[in-house]
């Protein structure tokens, strides 16, 4: 079974003769500890794409699975916590909060989820140390260069122990130098700790290391690439978490 699958996701915008079909019909698998790559022209509909895959939005018609769970059934609290709980987000521009240290972002999610601030802590700073920030730990993130917020924000993401990483253009504000050691870290995780990755990236050099690239124009997947065979590897990112 994928870890995330859409069966026949169509999305539409507006009424009548304004009616825009982002998404017409898009079959997309992912599978436990794969990275997947998703490209397309602006309007190709891959941002509205990964908006349904994290139940951000609901599609007009089709299924979202995760974890065999159809997010496009519930009700927006659910799908609020299915995100909480289940998918973690890395942004473009990190969304990072400028008056907590880099710990405190990274445990902020757990604590919304009512962990104790202690348990909270000690799981933000075994992340944070998973992206190598340790020493950085108590540092706001205006004191943090873009590559080193954007660690911080993978380490937010993974925090929650998620079945599945969504990451938006992840080296879109970084210099070449950065966004290298950015994508390190996501793959990285994919190899030696069996996450899952979806991530959307106008960049080929990024997606030629995902495992597998989607390309998506007007709306449909056009073409799919493999670029390397997804070994079988058991998951050590989790661990139990205290409440």
């Amino acid at each position: 079974m994928f870890v995330l699958e859409t069966r026949q996701l169509r999305k539409s915008f507006g009424e009548g003769d304004a009616q825009v079909e982002a998404l017409r019909g898009v079959d997309v698998g992912v599978n436990k500890g794969e990275m997947l790559a998703i490209m397309g022209r602006s309007g190709s509909g891959k941002s509205t794409l990964l908006t349904l895959l994290g139940g951000v939005d609901v599609p007009t018609s089709g299924q979202v699975l995760l974890e065999g769970i159809d997010l496009a059934t519930m009700t927006d609290d659910a799908r609020t916590l299915m995100r909480r709980r289940r998918i973690g987000f890395v942004f473009q521009s990190f969304n990072l909060l400028p008056i907590l240290t880099a710990e405190e972002n990274v445990a902020l999610p757990l604590e919304l989820d009512g962990v104790s601030a202690s348990a909270a802590k000690d799981r933000a700073g075994k992340m944070l140390e998973l992206v190598g920030l340790e020493k950085r730990r108590n540092h706001l993130p205006g004191k943090l260069s873009g590559g080193e917020q954007q660690r911080v924000a993978i380490a937010r993401a993974l925090v929650i122990e998620p079945a599945i990483v969504l990451a938006d253009e992840p080296t879109g504000n970084l210099d070449t130098a950065n966004g290298k050691r950015v994508i390190a870290v996501l793959r990285e995780l994919v190899d030696q700790h069996g996450q899952t990755l979806v991530l959307v990236t106008h960049d080929p050099g990024v997606a030629a290391i995902a495992d597998r690239v989607i390309y998506l124009a007007d709306g449909l997947v056009d073409r799919e690439e493999t670029n390397r065979v997804i070994p079988v590897r058991p998951r050590r990112v989790a661990s139990e978490r205290s409440a």
